[in-house]
């Protein structure tokens, strides 16, 4: 029965992220194209989180004390979305404040993003008795100011073109023209839903702690209006201790376990431009 709802699950959050293509292919209806410095934007992404957890804990009951010790991962789809305003690097700041100092034209994001559907699964054995499996499961939900760099492909390929003498290469160029590679990060909030029983003592909790997340990747031009990205995120879930820790009880047994997460992703987003307007310092 569980593998059934569990199947089940799988096949409504399949729904959702195709409901969401859906809706984000129509949006190419209404690509046009802007002037303007600052572009505010919708960005829905979905993709596939890791984690990689390593336990440690005991617990005791009586005379008996059991000892958890081990690593285990999972994978789980990820569904998430981001709104934010997009703007020149050169706009960011008056001109008058920065001098003679030129900053590049490089596009530079700054985002709320909110990203959920996580939900792992991993067992820890332990030693001291036969029976001692312990199964966790960890729901994690984030939400995170992040600010991104965009940098032209074209601006980084122009070294390698000059230092090898390879000419212009306009077909190259053309090529590289609609492509970003991007990178940056952010902090924000995480909450942890978890749960973890050995059939004998067990343990529920939820976790309110700060997180933190850094990623790079690559951006491709569709539209004027839209942006196809991929990339790599880690997100750091446990900043200050290093750990996060679940008391259990039960079977006239007490102990705790710490978990030590990391988590990896790969994400697939579409940035969507909803409207622009002129920069303040114009």
């Amino acid at each position: 029965m569980l593998r059934a709802n569990r199947f089940e699950a799988g096949i409504t959050r399949l729904q959702v992220v195709w409901l969401g293509l859906w809706v984000l292919g129509a949006s190419f209806a209404w690509s046009t194209p802007s002037t303007a410095d600052v572009d505010f934007y919708i960005a829905p992404q979905f993709g596939i989180s890791a984690l990689i957890a390593d336990t440690d804990g005991s617990a005791t009951n009586g005379a008996t004390t059991v000892f958890f010790s081990g690593d285990d991962d999972d994978a789980a789809p990820l569904l998430g979305g981001a709104v934010g305003l997009e703007m020149p690097m050169n706009e960011i700041f008056p001109r008058e404040w920065l001098g003679d100092t030129r900053l590049p034209s490089w596009p530079v994001r700054f985002e709320l993003e909110a990203t959920g559907l996580r939900d792992y699964d991993f067992t820890t054995d332990g030693s001291g008795t036969t029976a001692a499996v312990f199964t966790s499961e960890i729901d994690a939900t984030t939400l995170f100011a992040n600010s991104w760099f965009d940098i032209p492909m074209n601006t980084m390929w122009s070294p390698f073109q000059y230092m090898f003498g390879l000419g212009r290469q306009p077909r190259v160029r053309a090529w590289l023209d609609p492509m970003n590679f991007y990178l940056g990060g952010g902090v924000g909030y995480t909450r942890l839903d978890i749960k973890g029983t050995d059939n004998v003592f067990s343990g529920n909790d939820d976790i309110d702690d700060f997180a933190w997340n850094v990623g790079a990747g690559f951006s491709y031009e569709l539209t004027d209006r839209v942006k196809l990205s991929t990339g790599y995120r880690y997100i750091g879930l446990a900043p200050d201790s290093g750990e996060q820790t679940l008391d259990v009880d039960g079977g006239g047994a007490i102990g705790d376990i710490d978990y030590d997460l990391q988590v990896h992703e790969f994400r697939v987003g579409i940035q969507i431009r909803i409207f622009s307007f002129r920069g303040a310092w114009r």
